[in-house]
């Protein structure tokens, strides 16, 4: 195993990090693999109306850091733009490409070999979720070309890209248990990874559990108390899949089976 490697998430707010992707961390730090979580908000509305205090959930992001085990993490200083997408200094409301440079100062620094994000929907619309997978599909492609912000390092290609979505699957098993709003979905047949995190779920949830104002607040994280549904939604972790400017290079961009790094170590 070459535990160089490293894989590199990137969400909008805190708490995305342990419930999209807690999993497949605590597995590459289990396996000995760097990694690196980077959350392009503080999590507090740009509004003003977070039911937190200042600093709250920055502080719950770091205890959920430590508990996955990860060792080199970052957060950008924008705030939630809320589901209206806007609000003074909010990521929505941000220059897109200051965006897009600070990702690709966090690639280049890091030089993941897989970087993890959302789908194109941003898991479930939220209009943060969707511009951080815009921006990191803008910035993966930039990281690797030296003529894009060369003040921001030398040039690195990523392998693979990771966006972390919902199959039709499990959203009719969902629905079939009476959940009256299912997330946006994607067709089964398209995920290129999914990953049985159950092994970890322990650690996953504890890190979940870390952000207490989440669960005071009344998010639908909350719903996860219960231990089978808690299984069904965050035992496995899926994937859509994209080669990276690294991946002819590496040998993957032909293979329409699980790359690594995300799925190699996954059985």
């Amino acid at each position: 195993m070459d535990r160089q490697r490293g894989l590199m998430t990137v969400h909008a707010h805190p708490d995305d990090e342990s419930l999209w992707t807690g999993g497949v961390l605590a597995q590459h730090v289990a396996e000995g693999r760097r990694t690196a979580v980077v959350t392009c908000t503080d999590g507090e509305l740009a509004d003003g109306t977070s039911l937190a205090g200042p600093g709250t959930r920055a502080k719950e992001l770091a205890q959920a850091l430590a508990t996955l085990g990860i060792a080199e993490s970052g957060m950008l200083a924008y705030r939630d733009s809320g589901h209206l997408g806007r609000g003074p200094g909010s990521l929505c409301e941000a220059p897109f490409d200051d965006l897009v440079a600070d990702l690709v100062a966090r690639i280049r620094s890091f030089r993941p070999s897989a970087v993890a994000t959302y789908d194109a929907n941003g898991m479930f619309g939220h209009p943060d979720h969707v511009r951080v997978h815009r921006a990191v599909l803008v910035a993966v492609e930039a990281a690797a070309c030296p003529y894009q912000w060369p003040q921001a390092g030398a040039a690195w290609e990523v392998e693979s890209l990771w966006l972390a979505t919902v199959p039709e699957s499990l959203m009719r098993t969902l629905t079939g248990l009476g959940l009256e709003s299912p997330l946006p979905s994607t067709p089964d047949s398209r995920i290129a990874a999914a990953v049985d995190v159950r092994p970890w779920l322990d650690v996953k949830w504890e890190a979940v559990r870390a952000h207490v104002s989440e669960f005071a607040r009344g998010a639908r994280i909350a719903a996860f108390e219960e231990p089978q549904l808690r299984e069904l939604c965050l035992g496995t972790e899926w994937f859509l899949h994209r080669p990276g400017p690294g991946a002819v290079r590496a040998g993957t961009a032909g293979s329409r089976g699980p790359r690594p790094l995300l799925a190699d170590p996954v059985r």
